[in-house]
């Protein structure tokens, strides 16, 4: 079988709106047939580029269109084409934990590996190397709990800080980030010691 139609029955199988990277064609042909293979198929509108090697067959949907994935979808791609751990920035946790109102401006996402920036359709997007003990259970409410801890500093953690975040999740959640105040520097950890001793 021709290599353009391995390549286009792997992509029928790969539901729309996940993103693929173009490695994961490597079996099938060289990097440079794959990339002339993926070129056509996104001239003939069967896929879109949605960043450097990501591609997408967008979803489509009534009264909408075409749906792309969002940039942290694409993020994630990445990362787990390159074999980097991904997190999302310290800023937008706190904002989720609703610990600050401010809206960062620009996308940002911290990575084990380099920082750069990339495009995304038309929007730039930076991934941030960040040390590993800032990218402590990624993707978990713990780890986003203890990213925007991180992210709003010492001088701006104390009691009510702790309190704040306890409201936003249930028992068992804030229990699992309890647990994990070794993993915290020690003026994290104090915080959340002097709060338990309260009750």
């Amino acid at each position: 079988m021709k290599a353009i139609n391995q390549i286009k029955q792997y992509i029928e199988a790969i539901p729309a709106g996940r993103p693929f990277a173009a490695t994961e064609f490597q079996h099938l042909a060289t990097s440079e047939n794959v990339r002339k293979i993926l070129s056509r198929l996104v001239r003939v509108g069967e896929i879109k580029r949605v960043a450097r090697g990501i591609f997408v067959k967008p979803k489509k949907l009534a009264y909408v269109g075409e749906v792309l994935p969002s940039p942290y979808e694409v993020v994630k791609s990445i990362a787990k084409n390159t074999g980097e751990t991904l997190s999302i920035h310290g800023a937008e946790a706190a904002r989720q934990l609703h610990l600050t109102t401010q809206v960062p401006l620009q996308l940002v996402f911290y990575t084990s590996g380099n920082s750069r920036t990339i495009h995304i359709g038309n929007q730039k997007v930076k991934m941030q190397h960040v040390s590993p003990r800032k990218l402590f259970a990624p993707g978990t409410v713990k780890g986003n709990v203890i990213s925007a801890l991180w992210y709003l500093g010492q001088a701006h953690v104390a009691q009510k800080t702790i309190h704040a975040i306890k409201k936003q999740l249930s028992e068992e959640e804030f229990n699992d980030v309890v647990q994990e105040m070794s993993q915290m520097p020690a003026w994290m950890a104090k915080q959340f010691y002097l709060y338990q001793q309260r009750k």
